[in-house]
């Protein structure tokens, strides 16, 4: 189900998966604070048994309504830091896995059930465009290893926070993979040009493709990627937040 969220970081909007248990079901990501909305979960779920909510991570476009549907249903939410790396949520007929993955956020969990080879990616991997990875929250380099973390488990399909489930999964990955490390070596790249600031060299390095009311997004996924660049000793941060290659 997508929540009725659209918009320049939401796509279509947010999507709340049900899944069937055997005798009962999990929702994942109920979803923004949004009365219509948990309205068509409940139709949705007419007649059904939920056993838990589970929740990837905390923005307003993935958790607000959980507690509300929880409650409701007489059920428990579930996500970080509750439930950690590892732990196994066994409802019904199904086991999911929760994997810890931080990178868009620090709390965020994808859930992974293994006899499906199926991957509940929330933000960290989308079924179109690529995913904020923004500063001061996110941090590029656990992002990858995370990326790096989902390849390895080799699924066969993602279905992620926006847009529609991905077939061709281990190849979404490698492209989300390699996406970042473009960008990071095009940011790198011009830094070592001209110094400037996360501004300046977002407009830089991104010119016409980005739309002005994404450039504050942006500049902070450069800032990102820059605060990964101090981190590794390949780039300096000087006063007035100027940037300058090591």
């Amino acid at each position: 189900m997508v929540a009725p969220n659209p918009g320049p970081y939401t796509g279509p909007g947010t999507n709340t998966w049900i899944v069937n248990a055997g005798p009962v079901v999990v929702v994942v990501d109920p979803g923004p604070d949004d009365s219509g909305h948990l309205a068509a979960i409940n139709r949705k779920l007419a007649g059904a048994t939920v056993a838990a909510v589970l929740v990837t991570h905390s923005h307003p476009d993935h958790l607000p309504l959980a507690e509300q549907l929880a409650a409701e249903h007489r059920v428990s939410v579930r996500r970080y830091p509750e439930l950690g790396d590892g732990d196994i949520v066994r409802t019904g007929a199904l086991n999911l896995t929760a994997l810890y993955t931080p990178g868009h956020s620090a709390d965020h969990l994808c859930f992974w059930i293994d006899d499906d080879r199926a991957l509940f990616t929330g933000d960290l991997v989308l079924g179109k465009g690529s995913s904020m990875v923004t500063y001061p929250e996110g941090d590029v380099a656990a992002y990858l290893r995370s990326l790096e973390r989902l390849i390895e488990l080799k699924p066969t399909i993602l279905f992620p926070g926006h847009w529609d489930p991905v077939e061709n999964a281990g190849a979404k990955l490698e492209e989300y993979r390699n996406h970042r490390l473009e960008r990071e070596a095009q940011i790198l790249a011009e830094v070592r040009r001209s110094k400037g600031t996360a501004l300046e060299l977002t407009r830089r390095v991104y010119g016409p493709e980005v739309a002005e009311e994404l450039i504050e997004a942006a500049t902070m996924t450069m800032r990102a990627h820059l605060e990964k660049l101090v981190d590794e000793g390949k780039v300096h941060l000087l006063e007035r937040e100027i940037f300058e290659a090591v």
